[in-house]
C-alpha cells in the first residue's frame, strides 16, 4: 500500500501541471494513475456507440446505474488510432498497413470495391481533406504561464512542432454539443511516452443518457465559437446573414480589444529610455577608443577580430552587449553608457503578428474598391490576418475571394518562430480553422505567382532572398542595407498542389536533415537572374526592395504604441529581412517585393563561412560609423 501511494505522489509530481492544465477535478487523479499504469480501457463496461433516429453513429451510457460525477472511477483512457506530424500524414498513410483504410472507415470515406492504385490515392486525398473534423493535437513538452505558451528548448525543433492525433472508433463518435455531458482532456503519460485522452462526466448521467463534449470548449464569444465550430457545421458559410456579422460594428469592436489586450501584453516589462537624452558621440573611424564587448553569441566570439573591438567576460566590465536574450532595462543603459544591439518594442518588428499590424496601419485601405481582396496594406505586405484575433475579418476575406474566383491558398505560420517551423500551405478551410488551437498565428496570402528561379538540375523553383538592414538611430531613422544578400532554394520544380512536399513550397533547407541547401551566392546571382529576365535589371529591383525597407522602419517608428520601435541612444542593431519576388497581380510585367519576417539576432553562419570578417563590418558600421570597405547603401539618415 505504501508503494503504492509512492508511485501516485510520484506521477502527480510529474503530472500536475498537465492535469491542471486539462482542468482534469482531484478526485480523477488516483484512477487516472491506475487505468494508465495498467493501460486499463474500460469504457466500453459503461458506454454503446449506437445509431440514432436519424442513423447518426453516437455514444451512451449504458452502466445500468448510470454514472455520478462524484465517483472517482468514472474516468476514461481513449486510445489514440493515429497520431503524426502533418508533413508525414500522407506518407504514412501510404506505407503504413491498414492505416487508410482503418482511417476511411472512421471518417466514413470510403473507396471503390475494386482496390486499384487510383482508388487508393483517392482515399488518401479525401482521408487528408476530412481529417480536421476528427484531429486533436498536443505539444511534447509544453509549459504554461499566464498567457503565453513558451516551449522548454528553443533549439528542438520537436517541441515547436505540434503532434496531431485521432482517437480510436470511441472518441472519435461522440458529438458535439453546447451544453456537454463530457469533457475530454490530454495526458502525456512520461512512463510510457505516450499520450492518452482521458473522459469524465460533468453532471450526473442516467443509463441511455448521450455522450457530448464541446469541440471548442475554451472560445466563450459567440460569434468566435460559431467561426471555430466550421469545421464540423459549415452550414452557416450558406447564410448571408450570419456572414454579414463577419464584419459587423460588433465583430470589429471584438478585434480592437483583443488587439488592444495583446499590444498590453507585448510591453514585457520594458523599462524604456529617458528620450530627452541626446545622441552619445560615436567615435570616429581615427578614434583611439577600444570597445569592450560582451556576447554570448558563438559566431562574435569566433569572427569578431577587429582591432577597435575586444571581447570581454562579464556585463560589467563591458561598453557594448551584443546578446540574444531580451533586454528590458534600456534606461540603465544610458546610466552607464554601454551599447545593445536592441530597440526598445522591436517585437514591433521581429513577431510577425504586429509587424503586419505596423505595415497595416501605415497605409490605408479598405476603400470598397475590388482590389480590396488583393491588398491589405502596402503592395509589398501579403494579404496577412491575425488568425487568433481577427478570425472573423479573415474568414469574411476567404468567403469573398471564393465566390470571386481567386485563388485562395494561404501560409499560417507561428508568429514568433522562424525557420518555417510549424509553417503550413493550404486551401483547406477546416486545416486553417483548427491551426488556431496549436498556438498563435498569422495567416498570409501565399504567393501563387511567385518569380521563379531556374536550376539546371531540377527546373523553376521557387526562392527567396535574406537582406540584412542595419539601424543606428530610430529618431531620427538612420538605416542601411547590406549589399551582399543571401538565396535560399526550394529543391522541386514549382507548382500550385502538393502543398504538403517541404521541398516544393519551402526554401529552408540548412536545417532539414533530409535536404540539400544551394548555395548561389549574390554577385552569381545577379547575371543568372538578368540572363532568366532580360525585361529586368537587378538594379531596378534593388531599388524596390530598399525602398520597401524604407517604407517598412518608417512605420515601426510612426506607429502607436506599443507596436512603436523606440528610439533609444544606446541602441544599435541589425536584422534579416527575408522576402519574395512575385508578379504583380494586375498581369503587368512588373515585380513586387513581399516581405515575409524579420529576425533579430539571426544565424550569419554562410555569411561567416564566406565572409570571416562579415561581423568586423557589422561591428564597425554600427558603433563607428564606418563600413569597412563593405558593400552597403544608406537608406535613411
Amino acid at each position: 500500500m505504501a508503494d503504492e501511494n509512492e508511485e501516485y505522489l510520484q506521477f502527480v509530481a510529474v503530472h500536475k501541471s498537465q492535469l491542471e492544465f486539462a482542468g482534469i477535478p482531484l478526485h480523477f487523479w488516483k484512477s487516472i494513475h491506475k487505468k494508465l499504469k495498467k493501460e486499463t480501457y474500460d469504457a466500453g463496461l459503461f458506454f454503446t456507440m449506437a445509431k440514432d433516429g436519424d442513423g447518426i453513429l453516437k455514444v451512451f451510457v449504458t452502466s445500468e446505474g448510470g454514472m455520478k460525477v462524484s465517483d472517482p472511477n468514472c474516468v476514461f483512457l481513449i486510445d489514440h488510432a493515429w497520431t503524426y506530424q502533418v508533413n508525414f500524414a500522407r506518407a504514412q498513410l501510404k506505407t503504413v498497413p491498414g492505416l487508410a483504410d482503418r482511417m476511411g472507415s472512421l471518417m466514413g470515406v470510403t473507396k471503390d470495391e475494386e482496390s486499384s492504385q487510383s482508388s487508393q490515392e483517392q482515399l488518401i486525398e479525401a482521408i487528408l481533406e476530412k481529417m480536421w473534423s476528427f484531429n486533436q493535437n498536443y505539444r511534447l513538452k509544453t509549459t504554461y504561464s499566464e498567457s503565453h505558451m513558451y516551449q522548454k528548448d528553443a533549439h528542438n525543433d520537436d517541441e515547436h512542432t505540434p503532434l496531431w492525433f485521432v482517437m480510436d472508433e470511441f472518441g472519435s463518435c461522440i458529438k458535439h454539443s453546447d451544453d456537454p455531458s463530457f469533457a475530454i482532456g490530454i495526458l502525456h503519460y512520461v512512463p510510457l511516452g505516450m499520450a492518452f485522452s482521458l473522459l469524465w462526466p460533468l453532471r450526473d448521467m442516467d443509463y441511455g443518457d448521450e455522450v457530448t463534449r464541446d469541440y471548442v470548449a475554451p472560445i466563450t464569444e459567440p460569434l468566435l465559437r460559431d467561426c471555430s465550430l466550421l469545421s464540423w457545421f459549415p452550414d452557416k458559410l450558406e447564410d448571408e446573414n450570419w456572414i454579414k456579422q463577419l464584419t459587423s460594428e460588433r465583430a470589429t469592436e471584438l478585434v480592437r480589444e483583443e488587439l488592444s489586450a495583446m499590444q498590453k501584453k507585448d510591453w514585457q516589462g520594458e523599462v524604456y529610455p529617458n528620450l530627452e537624452i541626446t545622441e552619445l558621440t560615436t567615435a570616429t573611424p581615427d578614434s583611439e577608443k577600444i570597445y569592450r564587448v560582451f556576447t554570448d553569441v558563438e559566431q562574435v566570439t569566433d569572427f569578431l577580430t577587429h582591432p577597435r573591438f575586444v571581447l570581454v567576460d562579464s556585463k560589467e566590465e563591458a561598453d557594448i552587449l551584443w546578446i540574444r536574450e531580451h533586454f528590458k532595462d534600456f534606461r540603465s543603459l544610458q546610466d552607464y553608457g554601454k551599447f545593445i544591439n536592441q530597440f526598445p518594442s522591436e517585437n514591433s518588428l521581429v513577431c510577425k503578428d504586429l509587424l503586419a499590424a505596423v505595415c497595416q496601419n501605415a497605409t490605408p485601405y479598405g476603400d470598397g474598391k475590388e482590389n480590396d481582396l488583393l491588398v491589405r496594406g502596402p503592395e509589398w505586405l501579403p494579404v496577412t490576418f491575425n488568425l487568433n484575433l481577427e478570425l472573423p475579418l479573415f474568414l469574411d476575406h476567404y468567403i469573398k475571394r471564393k465566390k470571386r474566383g481567386l485563388d485562395n491558398h494561404w501560409i499560417c505560420k507561428p508568429w514568433n518562430l522562424a525557420r518555417a517551423l510549424d509553417s503550413h500551405v493550404t486551401g483547406n478551410l477546416n486545416y486553417i480553422l483548427r491551426l488556431r488551437e496549436t498556438g498563435p498565428k498569422v495567416v498570409c496570402k501565399y504567393i501563387e505567382n511567385p518569380v521563379l528561379f531556374h536550376r539546371e538540375d531540377v527546373g523553376q523553383v521557387k526562392f527567396d532572398i535574406r537582406y540584412l538592414v542595419l539601424i543606428t538611430s530610430a529618431k531620427p531613422l538612420v538605416l542601411y542595407a547590406d549589399k551582399v544578400f543571401w538565396l535560399r532554394f526550394a529543391n522541386q520544380p514549382f507548382s500550385l498542389d502538393c502543398f504538403d512536399v517541404y521541398a516544393k513550397h519551402f526554401t529552408v533547407m540548412n536545417y532539414q536533415d533530409s535536404e540539400n541547401l544551394k548555395q548561389v551566392h549574390h554577385h552569381e546571382f545577379i547575371p543568372m537572374f538578368e540572363k532568366q529576365y532580360p525585361d529586368h535589371r537587378w538594379a531596378d529591383v534593388e531599388s524596390k526592395i530598399f525602398k520597401m525597407f524604407r517604407e517598412m522602419f518608417e512605420a515601426a517608428i510612426c506607429d502607436s504604441p506599443p507596436k512603436k520601435l523606440i528610439h533609444c541612444s544606446q541602441s544599435r542593431a541589425f536584422y534579416a529581412v527575408d522576402l519574395m519576388l512575385k508578379w504583380a497581380d494586375n498581369a503587368s510585367n512588373e515585380i513586387v517585393p513581399q516581405v515575409l519576417e524579420v529576425n533579430y539576432c539571426p544565424d550569419c553562419e554562410r555569411a561567416c563561412r564566406y565572409h570571416p570578417n562579415f561581423f568586423n563590418f557589422i561591428f564597425s558600421l554600427l558603433f563607428l560609423g564606418d563600413s569597412d570597405g563593405w558593400p552597403v547603401e544608406k537608406l535613411s539618415g
